[in-house]
């Protein structure tokens, strides 16, 4: 079983993120990042907890704070020298 397609968790967060550009819900950005479940709420407890996005209740969306905005630059940087 080959590895090739496998992204590392910066990408993982960046893709996320840029998909947060809008607020979303959790359904979306499952079947958006192509995670289970269990793996993208990991990644969103990631997020909210280091600032980078926010989670709001009624309704449940998640939503890119500026400093996510930051970060995902930085990841896009980093992934294109790659």
């Amino acid at each position: 079983m080959g590895n090739g397609n496998r992204r590392d968790s910066l990408s993982v967060l960046a893709d996320l993120l840029d998909d947060m550009e809008e607020p979303r819900r959790i359904t979306h950005l499952l079947y958006a990042s192509n995670l289970n479940y269990g793996r993208l709420t990991k990644y969103l407890k990631m997020l909210t907890m280091m600032g980078l996005a926010n989670e709001q209740m009624k309704p449940h969306l998640f939503k890119i704070t500026s400093e996510g905005k930051f970060f995902m630059n930085i990841i896009n940087r980093r992934i294109k020298i790659k």
